[in-house]
């Protein structure tokens, strides 16, 4: 049983694509198809898609774990569904597998148990945190193939880390381990591989601590924040934090520091 463990229901889940929602809130997909390094076919990828879009509307759900079954993460895009042109076949309305495109409004944390690469790597690297098997190796492997990380791993590179760096591993498709990668910031953890899901879920239980609609603001003034100037940026963030004081949370969150009690977050 995983730490922290509690209730668990299928949640919009299949064959490929193992969901479940604990009674807490935190959701885990994870992906089931390692008998291909769990590469992403077009159905598994619409699966993942239905399952980030309900996440996105359904209160119930307070945050994301996205993890592989087995000793890979996932080894991006199955190749062998490109269609007789040469077109990808699983990149849908949010992006591949339904993550990369996709601002969502609670964290997701990437439980990366094992090596991550191509569109893998892209899902890995558009979660808002990493955890990863200290085994694992990451690589934008795309230029290999001919094409290129382009559902977020160029733009995700270029803001993330160091140039040199980012150009180093984009224009070679090496592949570099999980320390590394975390020295490099592209993780937040590398740990033994039998403790991903733990830390992962730690992680998760934090955030499901906190307001709903606060980390949700945060997401959003984070993520704009680099497209702005620092003053229109400043605005934005100061805009956010002045609609929140007069929500619900924002009156509970005070009230209840004050009283020396538990928050009870309405999410609204």
């Amino acid at each position: 049983m995983l730490k922290g463990d509690s209730t668990m229901a299928d949640y919009f889940g299949c064959e490929t694509v193992v969901s479940e929602l604990r009674e807490d809130g935190l959701l885990i997909i994870r992906i089931n198809r390692p008998e291909v390094a769990n590469a992403l076919n077009g159905a598994t990828s619409r699966a993942m898609e239905n399952i980030m879009n309900h996440a996105e509307e359904d209160k119930a759900v307070r945050a994301i774990i996205v993890t592989g079954t087995g000793k890979v993460f996932c080894a991006g895009e199955d190749l062998s569904e490109l269609s007789e042109g040469g077109e990808c076949q699983t990149v849908t309305e949010h992006g591949f597998g339904g993550l990369t495109a996709r601002l969502c409004s609670k964290p997701i944390i990437c439980a990366c148990n094992g090596s991550a690469a191509g569109g893998g790597m892209e899902i890995a690297m558009s979660c808002d945190m990493v955890v990863a098997s200290e085994r694992a190796k990451f690589g934008f492997t795309e230029v290999g193939l001919g094409i290129i990380a382009s559902t977020g791993g160029l733009v995700r590179m270029a803001r993330d880390i160091n140039r040199k760096d980012a150009m180093e591993l984009l224009l070679t498709g090496r592949k570099i381990k999980a320390p590394e990668a975390k020295a490099l910031g592209m993780i937040n953890y590398a740990v033994p591989v039998e403790e991903v899901m733990d830390k992962a879920i730690e992680l998760a239980e934090e955030c499901l601590k906190n307001a709903p609609l606060a980390l949700k603001w945060t997401k959003y003034v984070v993520h704009a924040a680099d497209q702005m100037s620092e003053e229109d940026a400043m605005r934005y963030s100061d805009a956010a934090y002045r609609f929140l004081e007069k929500t619900e949370d924002g009156i509970e969150g005070p009230k209840a520091f004050v009283e020396k009690r538990t928050p009870v977050w309405q999410g609204k």
